[in-house]
């Protein structure tokens, strides 16, 4: 990778140096923020590590005018500062993850694997991951207590996976997972923060699901109201359990509309129908879900499309 390093003290910028080299790197160092964005602008930088304290141009300001030129730009704060509030500007101002100085070798290794594995992700440490996960899968066990209900069937319901990037890449992600898209169910929420959130099924899964709902090898595209009533509950139900990790987080409730069913369309248009409703959003919190009936495995997708502030203030709810 390509790491524009950006620090006015000479003896940081070479020890930071020495370790992104050492990890097959191509270094390029700027002593402030005015010589970082003249680099930037003549591109090629993979991603870029700013100070937050120099005396030509604090870091803040610099990540938002490297943001101005570049909104997918990947940048990692760095400072000896360790105050929340700190932390929480530099994210709210566009940075990807906060390293505190002294620079700590195995930290910025683990912050830079995580970036080339997921180049579109939101860095989340690994106690805010592991405090989430398990938020997730508390509301998704209960989830699958009120399918088992309503099904009179035995329903396990799990997110063995999930990850934040930014909404603007989106779309690439549907045509790597969901280019087709068999049964999707949407709702919106409102409060103190809106947002969309969609459960969508590959083609092949929502058929199996039909299936089981239904008892019956049906084409999706001839259910009939009554049966989509029925998708449209499933859905209803994994939603609002995902949505409720959202409000008791925040602690706040949050409005839920009706659930929108989408029969047998292409992942571009699920798509658009999320983004016609968070045109603002910034950032989309993807959940890999399975869900098994009846010992059938069936693999789903939860998106939740959210505003920076929300993701903001998730993010801080978990460190808390």
């Amino acid at each position: 990778m390509k790491i524009l390093l950006v620090d006015d003290s000479f003896y940081a910028r070479k020890f930071f140096a020495k370790i992104l080299t050492n990890e097959g790197h191509d270094v390029v160092e700027a002593q402030g923020g005015i010589e970082a964005l003249e680099i930037f602008k003549k591109g090629g930088m993979d991603v870029v590590t700013v100070d937050m304290l120099m005396p030509d141009m604090d870091g803040i300001t610099l990540i938002k005018k490297i943001k101005e030129i570049d909104r997918d730009a990947l940048i990692i704060a760095v400072t000896a500062d360790i105050q929340e509030e700190t932390k929480k500007e530099a994210f709210n101002a566009g940075a990807y993850a906060f390293i505190s100085k002294p620079v700590k070798p195995e930290e910025i290794k683990r912050v830079l694997s995580q970036l080339q594995k997921e180049p579109y992700s939101i860095f989340l440490s690994p106690d805010s991951r592991d405090a989430f996960t398990e938020l997730i899968n508390i509301a998704m066990g209960k989830a699958a207590e009120a399918l088992s209900s309503l099904l009179e069937k035995k329903i396990i319901l799990k997110v063995p996976h999930f990850e934040m990037i930014v909404a603007s890449r989106l779309y690439d992600y549907f045509e790597g997972n969901l280019d087709e898209i068999g049964v999707a169910v949407q709702q919106r929420f409102s409060g103190i923060i809106n947002g969309v959130a969609t459960l969508a099924l590959p083609y092949k899964d929502a058929v199996s699901l039909v299936r089981v709902l239904i008892s019956a090898n049906k084409e999706l595209e001839r259910l009939t109201p009554s049966e989509q009533t029925v998708l449209a509950e499933v859905g209803n139900i994994v939603l609002n359990g995902a949505i409720s990790i959202l409000s008791n987080q925040l602690k706040t409730r949050l409005a839920i509309s009706i659930p929108d069913v989408y029969i047998k369309k292409s992942g571009k248009d699920v798509l658009n129908s999320i983004m016609l409703y968070c045109h603002d959003s910034e950032h989309a919190l993807v959940l890999l879900s399975r869900l098994t009936i009846s010992e059938i495995e069936i693999l789903s997708y939860l998106i939740m499309l959210l505003p920076r502030v929300g993701i903001l203030k998730l993010l801080e709810s978990l460190n808390a």
